[in-house]
């Protein structure tokens, strides 16, 4: 019996599930829910109209940080107010918006050396169809099935001239990569068989492969965050880059703004790490990048509104001389 009632401890029966029976509520009952759990709204006409364009449960993701513990109780705490949930959320917006165009460029550096480096590499641009290339023959099938396809439903000018002219179904990678996703470019970089030619291609953007390649996934990640637009702005990042240990150029102290996690010793991340990333890749790659005064900017305007320590900011973090 005290061996059953063990194993009962180790692994619990679930909790039993119950049915969802909420209904839809107008835009205006919408207003009085968050009324009658303490929030502060001062015109609720304006708030009603936000609420006509940005969902009840968009806008829910910007205001738990002003939820009361428990937050699963959804009670505002004292001095809550729409006002301010519309600001961060304008915030959000922004953000995503300044990150977006900034990988943009990093995403494009990327795929220019790609191409470049192993199509003179081979001598070719259809070196991306021999499975000798890669480290892995699944892979190597999988992604050339989403060329494949890609290059098949693709309405771009430059591949339907191509397509019309040449005998070969498949474009040279000049052609055919630009109009993959930044996930499939790093799946072909993670997959490529000779460290050699990852080594010539991250050193290139200013890194070891090692450490490149964490941040690509890093990137990809944020990237597709960006893209569908989800919240960015107080995220704990999910996948964690590399720390980099050999800068080239300036750098940061750190760039974590929470302890460790004592169980697993991992450090938690939050956004400033990802623009330490983007910033040290582009003072590598654009010289006449704005992002560090593009993003301080940003924060001033929102100052009122957004608590930086939210996004893992450490105290000081302007004199870092990456950011001067």
């Amino acid at each position: 019996m005290r061996i059953l009632a063990g194993f009962l401890f180790l692994f619990p029966f679930p909790m039993p599930k119950k049915n969802y029976t909420k209904l839809p509520k107008t835009f205006k009952d919408q207003v009085l829910l968050l009324k009658q759990r303490g929030l502060i709204i001062e015109n609720e006409t304006k708030a009603c109209k936000v609420l006509e364009t940005i969902s009840y449960n968009r806008l829910s993701l910007f205001w738990y940080p002003l939820l009361e513990e428990p937050k699963e109780n959804e009670i505002f705490k004292d001095g809550s107010n729409f006002e301010t949930i519309f600001r961060i959320y304008q915030f959000d917006s922004e953000l995503r918006s300044l990150t977006f165009r900034a990988i943009e460029q990093i995403e494009i550096a990327f795929r220019t050396q790609l191409i470049y480096h192993l199509s003179h590499k081979y001598n070719s641009g259809n070196w991306y169809a021999n499975a000798s290339a890669f480290k892995s023959y699944p892979i190597y099938v999988s992604l050339l099935n989403k060329i494949v396809n890609s290059v098949k439903d693709s309405k771009q000018e430059f591949i339907k001239k191509y397509s019309n002219t040449y005998e070969e179904f498949l474009p040279p990678a000049w052609k055919s990569f630009e109009i993959i996703t930044f996930r499939s470019l790093q799946s072909i970089y993670k997959n490529l068989k000779s460290a050699k030619d990852k080594k010539q291609i991250s050193l290139r953007l200013g890194m070891n492969h090692t450490t490149f390649e964490s941040w690509m996934d890093t990137l990809v990640y944020i990237r597709n965050i960006c893209a569908h637009h989800t919240r960015l702005w107080n995220i704990k990042l999910t996948i964690s880059p590399v720390w980099l240990k050999t800068p080239k150029n300036s750098w940061v102290k750190r760039w974590e703004n929470e302890p460790s996690n004592e169980k697993t010793k991992d450090k938690i991340l939050k956004m400033y790490a990802v623009f330490c990333i983007i910033q040290y890749l582009l003072d590598h790659i654009n010289p006449y990048h704005n992002f560090a005064e593009d993003l301080k900017v940003l924060l001033k305007k929102y100052q009122t509104h957004i608590d930086i320590a939210h996004m893992g900011f450490p105290n000081n973090w302007e004199e870092e001389d990456l950011w001067k």
